[in-house]
């Protein structure tokens, strides 16, 4: 009765130990939702106590009447049915695909099982130690049989402690240590991605199958055990057992590094054309303002070289009172469109002037409150492009942020000022006043497509970062604030912008 109930202490553990590494990386279906992880647990805990327990397996397994397990690899049997029963609550009880599932479940039963290999070596040399000690002091006369017996008793106790302890503790640190390397849940895996890091896990419970079949066999009085035909195996067993510990956690380390480069990658190609598509549009900009004012100062002269005709035409006596009103209209319409042109911002710069300028029109469609108090930090070195950048990612942020407000109240704030060698940007505007979630030091997209959107926020602090800087942000009720640091004289040459 005491071997029962330690057996399903153990039991309980290991269930617990399936909970923690499936925990985040598979979902109970909604309907399920709060039961499914007990029932998932006491599925594990009831058919490993019945199989360790029920006389009619032992009877299918072993012979009728049942005797003692003449090989080892009829407990491979009694996996087969606890990996049968896993998947198949799993599949029942939580949703997403199949193969994901069958990859956990992989991962699970394959870390048990090389656990248990990679510490019952040890046990055994420990044990084994023990008894001949044991045995020494019998033959030597120094020790009763009664008192051997009881020593004996209690070695069974304290090396199923040991035992036990030692593998569960070996599964947990290896699950606590896989479980640092995911980074989505494994239902977004894509099946390439999943038969990748099912090698590993199949690997060992193919190593666990070929060990369970040659561990030991029983012919008549005599047992065949590997530890005793092969003493080396007392050191071998445990080695690879580790190192398909190691290759499971492994595995998954190289798959996320694979999968981060990968969007590193798609994030510098993306980041590329973003600096490309903004050269040429700075060029363009610059083209278009200096086209403005020469048009704005020519268009000038010719209204007033137009009203000047005008007052000579009317001196001359050869000007009606009706012409002279539709011309000085026409003119004051044509001085009014004149006047159109010309940009509302004016902050010393083209690109930051067409910017703000861009972002104030969109404002005003959308029935936001744009105020602007900007100038370009002439002479202090820093690039325009990269002013660009920063003011389009923040003013981007900001407008998308009152779009998602319901009401009149939305505002954003725009304001510039120099400290030292110091160049600080703000940006305040109304957001909806949800909790801000960070990952990885900034806030994360609340969009649809993660891998192609979420840069403004990157692209900015990696601008500021480049400048020797800072970006700080922090959310009131329904505030948000943000403010770029930069450090003048630093950044980006031009050589190393034209080579991106």
């Amino acid at each position: 009765m005491v071997w029962q109930a330690l057996d399903l202490l153990e039991y309980i553990y290991r269930a617990g130990l399936l909970l923690y590494l499936i925990r985040d990386s598979i979902l109970a279906k909604e309907k399920y939702h709060g039961i499914a992880p007990w029932f998932l647990a006491g599925q594990l805990i009831v058919i490993n106590f019945w199989m360790a327990n029920s006389r009619w397996l032992e009877q299918r397994l072993y012979g009728n009447p049942p005797e003692v397990m003449r090989n080892s690899s009829y407990s491979i049997v009694k996996l087969v049915i606890c990996f049968g029963f896993s998947f198949l609550f799993s599949d029942l009880f939580y949703q997403g695909r199949r193969l994901a599932k069958l990859y956990l479940l992989s991962i699970f039963y394959s870390v048990q099982e090389s656990a248990r290999f990679a510490v019952h070596g040890l046990w055994m040399l420990f044990v084994m130690g023990y008894l001949d000690r044991l045995s020494e002091q019998i033959i030597a006369g120094r020790m009763d049989l009664d008192v051997y017996y009881r020593l004996v008793n209690r070695m069974q106790f304290i090396g199923w402690f040991l035992f036990t302890a030692g593998y569960l503790s070996v599964i947990y640190l290896t699950f606590r240590i896989y479980r640092r390397y995911i980074k989505e849940p494994v239902t977004q895996t894509p099946s390439q991605g999943l038969g990748f890091l099912m090698l590993a896990p199949i690997i060992g419970i193919a190593l666990d199958a070929a060990l369970r079949i040659i561990f030991y066999r029983q012919e008549g009085m005599e047992i065949e055990s590997l530890y005793e035909k092969h003493s080396s195996m007392y050191a071998v067993v445990p080695v690879i057992s580790v190192l398909c510990l190691v290759s499971v956690v492994y595995s998954r380390k190289i798959y996320s590094e694979l999968i981060k480069a990968e969007r590193e990658q798609q994030n510098l190609i993306f980041y590329k054309q973003q600096l490309a598509d903004m050269t040429d549009h700075v060029r363009e900009i610059e083209q278009l303002y200096d086209g403005i004012r020469s048009m704005r100062h020519d268009i000038n002269n010719y209204v007033a070289d137009m009203e000047q005709l005008l007052q000579i035409k009317e001196e001359q006596g050869i000007l009606t009172n009706t012409v002279k009103r539709e011309a000085e209209g026409y003119l004051a319409g044509m001085q009014q469109a004149v006047d159109g042109i010309f940009l509302q911002f004016s902050t010393g710069n083209p690109v930051t002037d067409v910017i703000l300028n861009r972002k104030a029109q969109i404002c005003r469609q959308e029935g936001i409150d744009f105020r602007g108090d900007f100038l370009y930090p002439a002479g202090v070195g820093i690039a325009a492009f990269d002013l660009g950048i920063l003011l389009n990612n923040a003013l981007d942020n900001a407008i998308e942020a009152c779009l998602k407000m319901a009401g009149n109240h939305r505002f954003i704030s725009l304001r510039s000022y120099t400290k030292g060698r110091m160049f600080f940007l703000v940006v305040e505007n109304t957001y909806d006043g949800k909790r801000l979630i960070e990952e990885g030091g900034l806030c994360r997209t609340t969009k649809e497509d993660v891998q192609l959107h979420g840069l403004g926020m990157k692209n900015m602090k990696s601008c500021v970062e480049r400048y020797y800087g800072a970006m700080e942000y922090e959310a009131s009720r329904d505030t948000f604030i943000l403010t770029l640091m930069l450090q003048a004289g630093e950044g980006m040459s031009e050589t190393e912008r034209e080579s991106l």
